[in-house]
């Protein structure tokens, strides 16, 4: 009795490892995904990653909800060149995913060309079996 009893605990543990390893994938591809639509200006995709209720905190404290950011993704005020992800950390809290992660970004705002690097923490909540972002904290090392 004790050996099928540590059996079915044994099978349920690696169900549950596996199911969370197959949410930190998703979620990190979610984040490459939202990194590289700056470039494209990719509104569907980024309104698909999105949840209705997104706030997203900006380096200077700005609140933007989705609306915002999709509006502002097609600003012809901005221009993207290239972006990418220099690092990710993700952990996965029941429904809760939190992304932690720095992106390098290259662009124009204002006439001016830029490079920064960012810090941020996305986090996702998954709902009826889908995650989403429902906020965000980006900062800028050094100011």
């Amino acid at each position: 009795m004790k050996n099928c009893i540590l059996l079915l605990l044994l099978s349920l543990s690696i169900q549950i490892a596996s199911a969370q390893e197959a949410d930190i994938k998703k979620l990190k591809e979610l984040n490459e995904k939202w990194i590289s639509s700056f470039i494209t200006r990719d509104t569907a995709t980024m309104s698909g990653i999105y949840a209705d209720d997104m706030e997203l905190v900006s380096p200077g404290g700005k609140i933007f909800h989705k609306k915002d950011l999709l509006k502002n993704l097609l600003s012809t005020d901005q221009e993207f060149f290239s972006s990418k992800v220099d690092s990710v950390r993700v952990r996965v809290l029941g429904d809760v995913g939190l992304v932690n992660a720095t992106s390098t970004i290259h662009g124009k705002a204002a006439q001016k060309e830029f490079t920064v690097t960012t810090c941020y923490l996305d986090v996702y909540e998954k709902r009826n079996g889908r995650w989403y972002a429902v906020a965000s904290q980006v900062t800028v090392p050094g100011n």
